[in-house]
């Protein structure tokens, strides 16, 4: 599961049970990303230590977050009994799995790393590319990241310039059309716009993004599977 934001769980409950999971990896420490990580925890086994402790992959440097995220659920052990945290070190490739995860880190408010990922396992195309942006604003990084990907999953939060800071190195999140500029870019097959503001339905982010994109694109729906 990539990113675990208020909401993520219940989601999951629909489709899935916690313990098919093989791992978490969390983008950054902002709690629309991270604060279901609490529910996940609920879900596990309360009482005994779960079988089979679920790894969640956290940012460099995040771990004193996590010890105040679980002394704000209640006490400072919370998470010891259900999870395994583990700091990736912004660099070198994730593995979990037949899965490779490959970090770059993106301009946000706090330190944020977006993923290229590969499936490596039986019968799976290792040539095939999924990347996802996380929230960044526009940052070297983004090119790097949707470069020929079959599949750009990528925030797109701004209604306009003015909800965002006001200095270009300073900003943290992206308008639909610069998006998709990066995505024409990038020559990524399909473009996901995910991070739309509520509560719009997300149609005028999608009339924008067309003027700078030529590919597939849609908004990215709850429960929807896509094949990559």
């Amino acid at each position: 599961m990539l990113d675990a934001g208020p909401g993520t769980v219940a989601q999951l409950l629909r489709r899935n049970t916690p313990d098919e999971l093989d791992a978490v990896v969390i983008s950054h420490m902002h709690t629309d990303h991270c604060l279901d990580l609490v529910t996940l925890r609920y879900s596990y086994p309360w009482i005994d230590v779960a079988k089979k402790r679920l790894l969640v992959i956290v940012p460099p440097g995040s771990m004193a977050q996590i010890s105040e995220l679980a002394l704000g659920a209640g006490y400072v052990n919370f998470f010891d009994k259900s999870f395994i945290f583990d700091e990736h070190d912004g660099k070198r490739p994730i593995e979990i799995g037949d899965l490779r995860f490959e970090p770059d880190e993106t301009q946000h408010y706090v330190r944020t790393w977006g993923f290229r990922v590969q499936a490596r396992g039986s019968g799976e195309d290792p040539n095939k590319i999924f990347a996802f942006s996380a929230d960044a604003g526009p940052c070297p990084a983004l090119p790097r990241l949707a470069d020929h990907a079959d599949l750009f999953l990528c925030e797109a939060a701004l209604r306009s310039l003015k909800e965002d800071d006001p200095a270009p190195q300073s900003r943290g999140h992206l308008m639909p059309a610069e998006a998709a500029e990066v995505a024409q870019g990038a020559a990524a097959r399909k473009l996901v716009l995910t991070h739309i503001p509520l509560p719009d339905d997300g149609k005028w982010a999608l009339e924008e993004a067309r003027t700078a994109y030529d590919g597939q694109i849609e908004i990215a729906e709850t429960l929807k599977s896509y094949e990559i």
